[in-house]
């Protein structure tokens, strides 16, 4: 437990170091929109990119683009800035049959954005379906603008995914040169193939069903969560799945369906500036954090607090929970200039459905902490508020 302290002179050293950059100028750049349009991946499908009104109707066609053999589409909209709709359509093979299916022109999958300026990336997927169908009045079909990105985040925090910039791999083709969240949100959009197949629906029917269960805070109801989770377990460990990913316990998935809130963790009982500290969190039952498979938290999970922002090293691993140990968080900070008690870090936790942890179902233990000059500091106590 003493790594800390053994490695602060060196880490200190690094931490002063610096880098600068700089920049050019120039004329007001187009906007253009990118990104891949998928249920399955639409193959030489069709973009329509229209502007949007003030009354959230649908404007002028902006832009009409194909997608290219990976769905990938480019739309350069000039210098149009402002508020847009895209429209989707086109044929797609179908993760849980292998069938050729298609995305009909008349119900388009769609993207809503509420303003486009430079470069954009919006991936096209039934998630963005979803997230607009959630802002549409179903009489008139308008959509409320202003709502448009609290929209687009609370499905991306529902399903743990970026649903605009991460794009979607395609899970029935192997490929090494994915990320492993590209191929996490494939199977997201294969558990919507699976709901289809196991419940005898359309893909519209899916997402109207999802978007009917979710809460104003984005949470899916727990039986239609349920459901999802169940098809997105089976799709990862058919024999069609070719993302790697076969079991979702490990992955940002598990907790599909539910919520996100942030965990504070504080250190109290010293005046003297803390040099480094090591901490261990246990989660509780439900409740995980976004992660790599090698164990490194993503970004921005983690935020250092108070002093100890900035000027701190932050060192994280996350073990999730099997059948016998709940999930773990360690994390370790080296500070060159070091930081008061107070506020140490903020943790992203993402909840499942039926999960309704508390304070105290966070254990919180100290493995290390000492002061600048590297001299153990005693008598330091944690404490965790997850907030709503």
């Amino acid at each position: 437990m003493r790594l800390f302290s053994i490695v602060a002179a060196l880490l200190i050293g690094l931490l002063a170091l610096t880098s600068c950059g700089g920049g050019g100028g120039g004329g007001a750049a187009d906007t253009v929109l990118s990104g891949v349009a998928s249920k399955g991946i639409i193959r030489g499908g069709s973009i329509k990119v229209y502007a949007l009104n003030a009354d959230g109707s649908k404007g002028a066609l902006l832009k009409e683009t194909p997608t290219d053999a990976n769905g990938a589409y480019s739309a350069n909209l000039g210098q149009y800035h402002g508020a847009v709709l895209v429209e989707a359509s086109g044929s797609y093979t179908d993760e849980a049959t292998g069938a050729a299916t298609a995305v009909p022109a008349a119900t388009p999958l769609r993207v809503a954005l509420d303003t486009v300026s430079g470069a954009v990336s919006a991936a096209v997927t039934p998630l963005t379906e979803l997230a607009v169908q959630m802002g549409e009045d179903l009489t008139t079909g308008r959509l409320r603008v202003a709502d448009l990105a609290s929209n687009n985040a609370l499905v991306a925090t529902a399903f743990r995914v970026d649903i605009l910039k991460t794009m979607p791999a395609d899970a029935l083709t192997a490929s090494t040169t994915t990320t492993e969240l590209q191929k996490e949100h494939a199977l997201v959009l294969a558990a919507f193939a699976q709901l289809m197949l196991s419940q005898g629906k359309d893909l519209h029917a899916v997402i109207a069903e999802i978007r009917d269960s979710m809460g104003a805070d984005g949470k899916i109801g727990i039986q239609v969560a349920a459901q999802f989770q169940a098809a997105l377990a089976n799709f990862a460990k058919s024999s069609a799945n070719k993302t790697g990913v076969t079991d979702i316990s490990t992955t940002t998935l598990i907790n599909i369906g539910g919520t996100s809130r942030t965990l504070t963790v504080s250190v109290a009982g010293t005046t003297t500036l803390i040099g480094g500290i090591e901490i261990d969190v246990v989660l509780p039952p439900g409740v995980t954090v976004k992660a790599a498979s090698d164990g490194s938290v993503l970004d921005p999970v983690l935020v250092a607090l108070g002093g100890a922002l900035g000027n701190a090293l932050l060192a994280d691993h996350y073990t999730p929970a099997t059948a016998s140990a709940r999930g773990r968080v360690r994390v370790g900070f080296i500070s060159a200039s070091g930081f008061a008690a107070g506020g140490l870090l903020t943790m992203q936790c993402d909840i499942a459905p039926d999960a309704t942890p508390q304070n105290a179902d966070f254990v919180l233990s100290l493995l290390d902490a000492f002061d600048k000059q590297s001299v153990a500091l005693t008598g330091l106590s944690l404490s965790a508020n997850l907030g709503q």
